[in-house]
């Protein structure tokens, strides 16, 4: 069961107050590192670095609605390279989907359980994520207002039981769901932040025991407050679903079925660029598109047609396909189509840790 932690905000400014508690919660915790979403010197984005020092949360921000990148590849990394570091990493839903989709990977190809790898090394810090916007979007924003009003407006819209406005991205306004579900801690804001508190809610009472987080927050969190944000969280997830099934019934064209998503990779420039940007991304259309020398000797296609199945069937919703796309091309709904599709049919959910990977011996 959750353990539900409040954490005053500070003089009205819930970056700083939650700056606060990560810098004390290191030491408390004796992290070697830590992954977050780091603010550019200019204030204009931000980028998921390692820290390797408390005085590095300086410019953390995880408010900000702003999505550079999905983390998960970043992380994954890092344990691969450091497999006895003390690691934290504050992640978004779906760069926490994408994580354990990466986690079910390696464990496939080292034929070993998901629960066995370096995970254990691992501290997981969940935010709340109403939305975020597309690259342009959020510099005009900024150029009309001041960063903390920005994050102010995010963190009530929240509240409001509605989500960033129709400028957030698309893969925002189609989002599974707006929180984490598996992190070994959460950043609660959705219903509360504009109440002047933020919400840390372990994933349990070993997890809240053994991090320390009683130390570190305020107090209990009320029952009144749990179940407002549990509420609200539930009618944006019903709201997002409901517009990801308008337009999946009304898509047509490449997000139809799995031939003409081929042929709609296959008739752009192949620049390669949303497959970059993916986290899940493996070489999977390699065989398909001609690049067969990318992989390891050719594969039968069925084969192929698995892997490209899989692939889809694990997409965290992240969009960072269609935020790297010069062209705009519409790679989010083609995706989110063809991922949810794809799951429908085989019961599956990205980013539950129960469920094995698709097609997996």
């Amino acid at each position: 069961m959750n353990i539900n932690r409040v954490l005053l905000i500070q003089e009205d400014d819930p970056v700083n107050t939650l700056r606060n508690f990560l810098s004390a919660w290191w030491l408390e915790a004796g992290l070697d590192a830590m992954i977050a979403p780091v603010e550019l010197p200019d204030h204009t984005g931000v980028l998921p670095l390692v820290i390797d020092h408390p005085n590095g949360l300086a410019d953390v921000n995880p408010f900000l609605p702003l999505m550079s990148c999905n983390a998960a590849p970043i992380v994954e990394d890092y344990l691969h390279d450091h497999p006895s570091a003390h690691l934290a990493a504050i992640l978004r839903p779906c760069e926490l989907r994408a994580l354990i989709e990466l986690e079910k990977k390696r464990a496939g190809a080292q034929r070993s359980r998901p629960d066995a790898s370096t995970r254990k090394n691992l501290v997981v810090i969940g935010v709340d994520c109403a939305g975020t916007f597309p690259s342009k979007e959020y510099q005009q924003r900024l150029e009309n207002g001041s960063r903390a009003e920005l994050i102010r407006e995010v963190l009530a819209y929240a509240s409001q039981d509605s989500y960033v406005p129709r400028q957030a991205r698309n893969a925002c306004q189609v989002c599974d769901w707006p929180t984490t579900v598996n992190a070994d801690f959460t950043i609660g804001t959705i219903g509360v932040a504009p109440q002047g508190i933020l919400l840390v809610i372990a994933h349990d009472e070993e997890i809240d025991e053994r991090l320390g987080l009683q130390k570190m927050t305020d107090g209990m969190a009320t029952e009144q407050q749990e179940i407002y944000r549990e509420e609200l969280i539930g009618r944006l997830a019903r709201k997002r679903a409901g517009l990801r099934e308008k337009m999946m019934a009304t898509s047509t064209g490449p997000a139809g079925d799995l031939i003409s998503f081929l042929g709609f990779i296959t008739n752009c420039t192949l620049c390669a660029d949303c497959l970059d940007a993916c986290p899940l991304y493996d070489g999977e259309l390699a065989g398909m598109l001609g690049i067969s020398e990318a992989r390891q000797g050719p594969r039968p296609l069925l084969s192929e047609l698995v892997g490209v199945g899989r692939w889809l069937a694990s997409c965290s919703g992240c969009g960072m396909c269609q935020e790297a796309c010069e062209h705009g091309d519409s790679l989010g709904h083609v995706i989110t189509t063809l991922s949810h599709r794809i799951r429908s049919d085989l019961h599956y959910t990205a980013g539950d840790p129960r469920q094995p990977l698709p097609w997996s011996n």
